[in-house]
């Protein structure tokens, strides 16, 4: 392992449409907003910025449209260093847009097209890894179970560890999830993919009895508490710092990316926790998703400061 490990992340490269409310409408109800902007985004290629802005070298798994939605995601991820050779451009499909509604206080609500996402194929997946020959594999649950699963399976078959981030539907992807050799979940996608309520106290319990069902290492984010891991070290508690929130957009996807960066690094699971939680802490003190993502300088500031 080396101190800029080579990450491939598997997942979706959106456009973020992002509107201020004061509330999120109910049914039929129309709303004023009180701003709007335009980000890049999708949650792989948020944790591919993450990882990339906290030093890892990154190529990025995805697909994306002939557009100009897609024109312009594929430039910002090479803007962040980000390998784009492994990317699929599809003539017959449309780049992946999100509608993302955030309310006071920074909590929001997400509604995306996948489109061209869905695009990537098994086969493209095993040529994403046999070309970038990658420490760590960084995948959410985005691609088709087809595509996600080969990436599975090369990655077992050359010993490279896959970080599941089980979003967005941890359980229809649960085979998946269970199977990866780390799981990096928040407190809903837990809750799901063990099939239970969970009560807002119970995560230490649950990130191991997840981590019975099968990952090495099970993280579970819980907001503004910070996070809880379990591995074979046994499991603790890793308290995020106080910090005013205008906007969690991308806080888990900031997470992920500084985490996913640590294990390659080879740093302990709860080492690379502690580093995660900062990052998401810092996330949310700014608007947007990809342009939230901390750097590893101000990440480290942060972890000598606390």
């Amino acid at each position: 392992m080396t101190d800029s490990p080579r990450i491939l992340v598997a997942g979706s490269i959106n456009t973020d449409l992002v509107m201020q409310v004061t509330a999120a409408p109910e049914a039929g109800e129309t709303v004023t907003g009180q701003s709007f902007a335009t980000f890049g985004g999708g949650k792989g290629a948020n944790q591919a910025v993450s990882a990339a802005r906290s030093g890892a070298q990154v190529a990025m798994l995805g697909g994306l449209g002939k557009d100009a939605f897609g024109q312009q995601r594929l430039l910002d991820l090479q803007h962040e260093g980000i390998a784009t050779e492994t990317v699929s451009v599809f003539d017959d499909l449309p780049s992946g847009v999100a509608i993302i509604l955030v309310e006071p206080g920074g909590e929001n609500r997400i509604a995306y097209v996948p489109g061209a996402t869905w695009g990537v194929t098994p086969e493209l997946a095993t040529s994403a890894i046999e070309r970038w020959n990658p420490d760590v594999i960084l995948a959410t649950l985005e691609h088709r179970p087809a595509t996600l699963e080969a990436l599975w399976r090369e990655a077992a078959a050359r010993d490279i560890p896959v970080i599941c981030n089980a979003t967005p539907e941890p359980a229809d992807g649960r085979a998946l999830a269970l199977a990866a050799s780390m799981l990096v979940v928040n407190e809903v996608e837990a809750a799901a993919l063990l099939g239970r309520d969970l009560a807002s106290g119970a995560w230490p319990d649950a990130a191991r009895a997840l981590r019975d069902l099968g990952p090495a290492v099970v993280v579970i984010t819980t907001g503004s508490q910070g996070a809880v891991v379990a591995s074979g070290d046994g499991t603790d508690v890793v308290p995020a710092p106080q910090v005013d929130a205008v906007d969690t957009t991308g806080a888990g996807d900031a997470f992920c990316g500084a985490f996913a960066a640590e294990v390659g690094r080879g740093r302990s699971p709860l080492d690379a926790t502690r580093v995660g939680v900062i990052a998401g802490s810092i996330s949310v003190t700014r608007r947007g998703a990809q342009p939230s993502m901390p750097l590893k300088r101000e990440i480290d500031a942060k972890l000598r400061a606390d």
